[in-house]
């Protein structure tokens, strides 16, 4: 007899923990990922922007950039953080805003033109992981 109820107690919470999983999957938005990817004039490098966004249950969006061989794949901007160049929140709201801007100005050298909220200070290095490409700075005006 104790069997059976430990049993049924069981499946019982088993199944209430299917149906939380499916009301969270059915009511939560997932972040939405943007990737462009700017190839350095040699075609060795490049730059990577991934912009991640979401709207519920709070708007928010974050802009980081990786520089990386060009033979790697987009995704090891996500993954290894170790290719990170900048991470902030965007300067604005809208996923559409024109900042981050990359620039590269020679086969070893990037201009990237950022906009960061005033009061959170963006992570930003002047070379990459290789510390063979120079990284210029620009601060766009906030609007």
């Amino acid at each position: 007899m104790k069997a059976k109820a430990v049993l049924l107690t069981f499946l019982a919470f088993g199944l209430l923990m299917v149906g939380i999983t499916i009301y969270y999957a059915a009511t939560i938005d997932r972040a939405q990922r943007n990737i462009d990817t700017v190839v350095a004039p040699g075609g060795r490098y490049k730059a990577v922007h991934m912009r991640v966004y979401g709207d519920k249950p709070e708007p928010f969006c974050v802009d980081t950039i990786a520089i990386y061989l060009a033979l790697y794949p987009e995704s090891f901007v996500s993954s290894k953080r170790a290719y990170e160049v900048y991470g902030a929140p965007c300067a604005t709201p809208s996923k559409d805003a024109p900042v981050p801007k990359i620039e590269w100005t020679s086969d070893k050298s990037v201009r990237i033109t950022y906009a960061a909220p005033a009061d959170k200070q963006p992570r930003k290095r002047d070379k990459d992981a290789s510390l063979f490409i120079d990284i210029e700075w620009v601060k766009a005006p906030t609007p």
